[in-house]
């Protein structure tokens, strides 16, 4: 799907970050405005595998608690002050 590219927005960059921008537009064969605006997409790639990590990192998280706690036979009670615990040390789930 083709975005209508119908906003444009002006960036100031020092010399030397418009000479690389422009080596790598030459380099690409497009635009600088094609390596701006692809490195915004990449950006938010990345934004969104980090959203994706820490939710898997969460869910491990609370799956090696469960396994912990029914090996070591935790009680319902003492799960969830152990989760309190772990909490206001900064862990979260």
């Amino acid at each position: 799907m083709n975005k209508i590219l119908d906003k444009a927005v002006t960036a100031r960059f020092s010399n030397e970050d418009y000479l690389r921008l422009q080596t790598e537009a030459e380099r690409r064969g497009c635009a600088i405005a094609d390596v701006i605006r692809g490195s915004w997409t990449h950006y938010q790639e990345q934004q969104q595998l980090q959203q994706l990590l820490l939710k898997m990192e969460q869910r491990k998280r609370i799956t090696d608690f469960e396994m912990l706690a029914t090996f070591f036979e935790s009680s319902d009670a003492e799960r969830k002050e152990k989760k309190q615990s772990l909490f206001n040390k900064g862990v979260k789930f």
